[in-house]
């Protein structure tokens, strides 16, 4: 009984910080976004739910190219609205010229305190068995309907329960997703292997309360679920991906230890598929480079020195689903 009042205070909290968030997004347009950058707000029907998803469209479109596609995943108990603040994706976005699409979850409530089944995780869409997958799926297959993508370089980001659901795309529809840049979750299921190789770059505080990095229950998680660690699912996708686990490439500053894994005798720029981790040595449950939108709930430290969705945009953009493209300017 303790246990279900301590969870439920935790909601509670989390709808006010939530409620406050949403302050805070109004105060984060991109800067420098003119009247051609604008949000538009899209709802499809899928296993019998309306389910939302929000793209923002960049500054200078013109409505004809194909633009890449970057799938941002809100966290547990997130919405596509705080997420939007959280990662500063739209800014990134308007720079390079992609659409970053901000589809949602679901929970009791329509636009607030929502879950991804993941796998193990996470509460909602776990218990009522939620096909986020084919979701996704149904969202791509709309997609270009609304605007002209470029089907073969989507790419998914995602924070947390989000991050989770970023593995599970990439073993369940690797032919629909050309690189995954997780931040701060690992992965909810055990397969299956993907049929293709995955370009990762994933994120992780080394101090992360809620998704330990060496994985179990987190100290500050709402609900008990037994986490995977970050390199026992780095050591998966290594075997996936033909990568030497055992010798990665390692850079290290103050604030980071950053290992590159690619297939023996290969560096970062001939791998097909490589994957990159930078260990955050005093990061927490946030976004690094991003705005802190759980500050009030014990999160940790956000590292603001590694600003993860610029450097997972300079990631994706060497990749489509068919391999690694040519060098770009």
């Amino acid at each position: 009984m303790n246990q279900r009042r301590t969870v439920w205070i935790r909601l509670l909290v989390l709808v006010v910080i939530w409620s406050g968030a949403v302050l805070l997004f109004r105060n984060h347009r991109p800067a420098g976004a003119s009247a051609v950058s604008h949000d538009v707000d899209f709802q499809i029907q899928h296993q019998g739910r309306t389910r939302y998803y929000s793209v923002h469209i960049p500054r200078g479109y013109d409505g004809r190219r194909p633009l890449p596609v970057v799938l941002v995943l809100h966290g547990g108990g997130g919405d596509a609205r705080i997420t939007r603040v959280q990662t500063q994706m739209d800014q990134v976005a308007d720079r390079f010229g992609f659409l970053a699409v901000y589809p949602e979850g679901t929970g009791l409530l329509r636009h607030k305190l929502l879950t991804w089944n993941a796998g193990r995780c996470c509460g909602y869409a776990v218990k009522r068995r939620i096909d986020d997958v084919g979701f996704i799926a149904a969202l791509l297959d709309e997609l270009p309907r609304r605007v002209p993508i470029d089907r073969e370089r989507v790419y998914a980001t995602g924070m947390s329960n989000g991050a989770m659901l970023c593995y599970r795309l990439a073993c369940e529809i690797p032919e629909r997703i050309a690189a995954i840049g997780p931040v701060s979750g690992t992965m909810g299921v055990d397969g299956p292997r993907p049929r293709r190789a995955m370009p990762i770059i994933h994120f992780h505080g080394m101090l992360d309360r809620n998704a330990p990095y060496r994985g179990g229950v987190g100290a500050n998680a709402i609900s008990p679920v037994p986490h995977r660690s970050v390199d026992d699912t780095i050591r998966w996708w290594c075997e996936v991906n033909g990568c030497d686990y055992e010798h990665p490439q390692i850079t290290r500053s103050r604030e980071t230890v950053v290992k590159v894994y690619t297939p023996a005798g290969k560096n970062v720029d001939e791998a097909p598929a490589p994957i990159v981790l930078y260990q955050l040595l005093e990061g927490g449950h946030t976004w690094p480079g991003g705005v802190d939108v759980t500050e009030r709930f014990h999160t940790g430290k956000l590292v603001r020195s590694v600003h993860a969705s610029s450097i997972m945009w300079n990631f994706f953009r060497q990749f489509s689903t068919r391999g690694r493209l040519p060098p770009q300017p």
